[in-house]
């Protein structure tokens, strides 16, 4: 097992060359491994399993973890049962947030989210190479059903990562990565993490763009879990929303809430004129 800390002499370190500590969960005796091709960690001494929940950890988790303070990583947990986990990251009002990056069993998903109960996910959605491109070919085919948060409607049948995720009952962040790629239907100015509604109706799957800062700053902040704390600010809703109709292809007829932007958008102009 990996962990980013470790308890030297009453101390909670990182690893660095040379030093040996114990385990923050188990007590167990830890190194330091500090090599020049794997993320530096400690691990146990000896081949040592203390919480079978625990993923490798590799240079996206630690880019996650890295965003919040030392003292939220890395949590344990214990439940009334005598259960015990270790969090990636716990919030100062006690929201867990998971960094997925391996694939996760589905029995073991909804264990972790009945442990935990209050809790996000952040999912890699670069783990494997079809992923992102899936989901973006989903999104040529994209209807928009709600502006605030703003809300896309996806096809499940085009994106297995959509379908492994679509039963979870907490919220799931997808990262795709900061930067857009030529191909991608949709461009935002800033990175954006795409939130699942787990309220989705069958055979579909809604989601909500969410600007990268914005997630962190509500949970560095403690603010509570709701859909609409994660949405584009309401001032910038309209400028993103009119951008983003652009770019959504017209191979279908306009539906809901987008035929009634499209006619309000007209009587606009012809007021003008």
């Amino acid at each position: 097992m990996k962990f980013q800390f470790a308890d030297v002499d009453g101390e909670r370190r990182k690893p660095e060359r040379g030093l040996l500590g114990k385990c923050c969960f188990c007590g167990c005796a830890m190194i330091a491994r500090c090599g020049e091709h794997n993320v530096w960690h400690w691990a146990h001494v000896g081949a040592r399993i203390c919480d079978h929940w625990w993923e490798p950890q590799t240079e996206w988790h630690l880019a996650w973890k890295n965003q919040f303070p030392e003292n939220w990583q890395e949590k344990p947990h214990k439940s009334e049962d005598g259960e015990r986990h270790i969090a990636d990251v716990e919030t100062e009002n006690g929201v867990v947030i998971e960094f997925q990056h391996s694939n996760l069993p589905r029995d073991e998903r909804e264990s972790r989210e009945k442990f935990y109960q209050n809790m996000v996910w952040v999912v890699d959605g670069l783990r494997r190479v079809q992923d992102r491109s899936s989901f973006f070919a989903s999104l040529t085919l994209t209807s928009i059903v709600k502006a605030n948060p703003l809300t896309f409607s996806l096809p499940l049948n085009k994106c297995r990562l959509l379908r492994e995720w679509m039963d979870s009952r907490k919220f799931v962040f997808f990262d795709f990565g900061d930067n857009s790629e030529s191909g991608d239907p949709l461009s935002f100015p800033a990175p954006v993490l795409w939130r699942l509604d787990h309220r989705s109706p069958k055979g579909e799957a809604h989601l909500s763009p969410v600007l990268k800062t914005s997630f962190l700053d509500k949970h560095l902040k403690g603010l509570p879990l709701r859909p609409i704390d994660y949405s584009v600010e309401l001032m910038e809703l309209r400028a993103v929303y009119a951008a983003l109709l652009q770019q959504v292809p017209r191979s279908r007829p306009l539906m809901g809430f987008e035929r009634y932007w499209a006619n309000k958008q007209r009587a606009r102009a012809r007021r003008r004129f």
